[in-house]
């Protein structure tokens, strides 16, 4: 923390930051709906990429308390020591490419924009309009 010029009141902030913004996307994403039952089922948990990993990791091991079959984690691009740290958290880490120096997942694509809520819900198939509009962007991962 001390590297970081962090303080314990900073880092609770940004942790609260963190959750109001996750509680945020679930609203938007999921709406009314339940969470869909991991328990017995194989997962497959998709990400842009990955440098550090660590969103996946939380991700996984929120997902292996709920008891799935199994759990994949699938990514374009993943630096290889991340791959095999994730080992410990997915039954299987699928990736295209793990360069042993991943600077950032952003060099691996032509167009890394921001994705916007709406983009999510487009894609998810939702096509609901987004209550605070098409403008509100977040990067997952």
């Amino acid at each position: 923390m001390r590297v970081l010029d962090l303080s314990e009141d900073k880092l609770g902030a940004e942790v609260d930051r963190a959750r109001a913004e996750l509680r945020r996307l679930e609203r938007v994403y999921r709406g009314d709906r339940p969470a869909p039952e991991v328990a017995g089922h194989s997962i497959v948990v998709v990400d842009d990429g990955l440098a550090t990993g660590i969103t996946a990791r939380a991700a996984l091991r929120r997902l292996r308390r709920g008891g799935p079959l199994r759990l994949t984690l699938a990514v374009p691009v993943c630096g290889h020591g991340t791959a095999a740290e994730l080992r410990d958290e997915a039954d299987d880490v699928v990736s295209l490419y793990r360069p042993r120096r991943l600077r950032s997942v952003g060099e691996w694509y032509e167009d890394y924009h921001q994705v916007t809520d709406q983009e999510v819900l487009d894609a998810l198939g939702a096509g609901r309009p987004h209550p605070a509009g098409p403008s509100v962007s977040s990067r997952r991962g």
